[in-house]
């Protein structure tokens, strides 16, 4: 861990103001619990007076009808205290989790409009832990923490005050130990946030790297590197052991020295109380309520430690959550819904590098007029995937501007932009869910009716009734109780439901056989038309009658034209051709 990321831990107690809107919500359970907190406080303050009249009067005194009249009241208010308590914890349980239920809500949905380029930065387990750890160190601050300490401070301050009017003397003894507790509270406190904080910055590589291996695990069994991603766990896992036995270590020394404050304390007043009381300058009430503020001193302090604590922690959460909320999103205020288009598409001297020290397109300007179909071909890494990228608006060129329509589509509100546009990767990602809620992703509002003609188009709906696979056929995760084809030609038709003006696939008929490639390729004719669309394919037969083909090769525009325009020019174009054997077209 370096110096860097430890300090850009280090919260302020204003980053916790991230708190307040949520809280405000539920403020009638806040007041409410304050009040039953300052009921109980009261009553644990007074209850020691009690046992001091109990003792000096009806104990000493030999009144036994007293001392039931005194214990039943004492007994009546603790059953109130008690009550208090319990209702008070329930308020502020609820409290809690329903604050930190929406603001882990709101997290999710920001983190949803982030960039894309914002998730090539930081592992998913990592992310996980933001939405878990983080926001439940929230949740006991809220929870817990607030109120306890606000009314911590008032028993304290209470209990001093009663002790110095019982006795002074006593009261000096007592604080002469307070060095003690200056350490527990300062030092150890300290480790122990700085152990805490190292442990949960540990568990969320162990979750990343879990993630990883649990996504990839048909890739490890393939190429059985079980035993690989084993050990790489195993030394994850054990320095995850390793912090948290830090953090244990240091924490077994926090109580006991607390402890050892108020057994000295005990002590002391015993010894001191106790001549006090036979030379009859305190009483035995005296001595006896003195010890029991002495317990209850300690109570009071015990729970501001561990508020501190709590603070510290939700302080550590609370910063890198701002730190997330603070990320720019891709949506602008103010800007104007992009209209319905045609699906014109014109890029204007792009410049674009994901690091924009590495630049990986050069100036690119094609245009594609409404209904046609543009084919990107090239080698691996050429920059094909990144054209469709900024197309999508998932990334945004150094220099350059993409007009759709004759619009800056960076002008314009991006979902009404993206609403417009299908897309198909060549991996298709398909959620847990019903089939029908797979398709209906792209158009919430499609009828049973319109997603079976969406499968009737794309060559399934035969197939799967066949099967017996309804629209309730639950997939299971990433639709791995269906075949990569069929997982291929469900993205196919979730992205033409939403009937797009602008359609793209990226190397989308990759994992389909070649007969069902070919009743795809008919569907799609009649599909693409009056459509715009951007196929990115290595199997150049798929893309022969395209409008337009754009060869494409580190980062620029090699040659472009129709398929038998580039053959004839007998260069880059004719070389991939000649590369894949396709003897039938060159």
């Amino acid at each position: 861990m370096t110096t860097q990321e430890s300090n850009q831990r280090e919260g302020k107690l204003r980053d916790l103001l991230i708190l307040v809107p949520y809280v405000k919500q539920h403020q009638l359970n806040l007041w409410l619990s304050i009040a039953l907190m300052i009921i109980s406080s009261v009553i644990s303050i007074a209850l020691p007076m009690f046992i001091r009249r109990a003792v000096d009067v009806h104990i000493m005194g030999y009144d036994l009808p007293g001392l039931l009249l005194l214990t039943s009241i004492a007994f009546g208010l603790i059953l109130v205290t008690t009550s208090a308590n319990i209702f008070r914890g329930r308020l502020m349980a609820k409290l809690g989790q329903n604050s930190i239920r929406a603001l882990r809500d709101d997290l999710f949905a920001y983190m949803q409009r982030l960039p894309v380029k914002f998730f090539d930065k930081i592992p998913v387990g990592k992310l996980i832990t933001r939405l878990t750890s983080d926001v439940d160190a929230l949740r006991d601050l809220v929870g817990n923490a607030i109120v306890s300490m606000v009314i911590d401070t008032l028993r304290l301050t209470g209990f001093l005050a009663l002790m110095f009017w019982l006795d002074w003397r006593l009261t000096l003894i007592t604080l002469t130990l307070a060095p003690i507790l200056v350490f527990a509270l300062t030092f150890l406190t300290a480790r122990i946030r700085k152990a805490e904080d190292q442990v949960r910055e540990q568990a969320s590589l162990v979750n990343a790297n879990l993630q990883e291996s649990i996504s990839g695990i048909r890739v490890i069994q393939g190429f059985q590197a079980e035993d690989y991603f084993h050990e790489q766990f195993k030394i994850e896992d054990y320095n995850l052991l390793r912090a948290g036995m830090r953090a244990v270590a240091t924490y077994a020394y926090f109580w006991p020295t607390i402890d050892l404050s108020w057994l000295l304390s005990t002590a002391a007043i015993f010894y001191f109380g106790g001549q006090w009381v036979m030379d009859g300058t305190a009483t035995p009430g005296d001595l006896v309520a003195f010890i029991a503020y002495t317990g209850q001193f300690f109570g009071p302090l015990r729970g501001l430690s561990q508020a501190y604590r709590i603070i510290q922690r939700a302080l550590a959460g609370a910063v890198r959550i701002k730190r997330i909320m603070a990320t720019e999103t891709e949506e602008k205020a103010n800007l104007n819904p992009m209209p319905r288009i045609t699906g014109k598409v014109e890029f204007e001297n792009i410049t674009f590098g994901y690091d924009p020290e590495e630049i990986v397109l050069h100036d690119i300007s094609f245009a594609a007029e409404p209904g046609q179909t543009i084919a990107l071909v090239g080698h691996t890494g050429a920059g094909k995937t990144s054209i469709i990228n900024l197309l999508c608006r998932f990334y945004n060129p150094i220099q350059g501007r993409i007009l759709v329509d004759g619009l800056d589509i960076h002008e314009h509100e991006l979902e009404s932009y993206r609403r417009q546009i299908g897309l198909v990767l060549q991996e298709p990602f398909l959620f847990s869910g019903t089939l029908r809620d797979n398709i209906r992703f792209g158009a919430p509002e499609a009828t049973d009716e319109q997603i079976w003609d969406a499968l009737e188009t794309v060559g399934l709906a035969e197939a799967f009734t066949k099967s017996r696979i309804t629209l309730d056929t639950i997939l299971t995760e990433r639709g791995a109780n269906f075949s990569t084809g069929q997982r291929q030609l469900i993205s196919f038709a979730r992205a033409l439901i939403s009937d797009p003006r602008i359609l793209i696939l990226d190397e989308a008929t990759a994992h389909v056989d070649t007969l069902t490639e070919q009743k795809v390729q008919q569907a799609l004719a009649k599909l693409l038309a009056g459509r715009t669309s951007f196929v990115i394919a290595h199997r150049l037969s798929t893309i022969r009658n395209a409008d337009l083909i754009i060869v494409i090769g580190d980062g620029h525009i090699l040659e472009r034209g129709t398929h038998e325009q580039l053959l004839a020019q007998k260069g880059e174009y004719w070389q991939l051709c000649s590369s894949q054997n396709m003897a039938q077209i060159c």
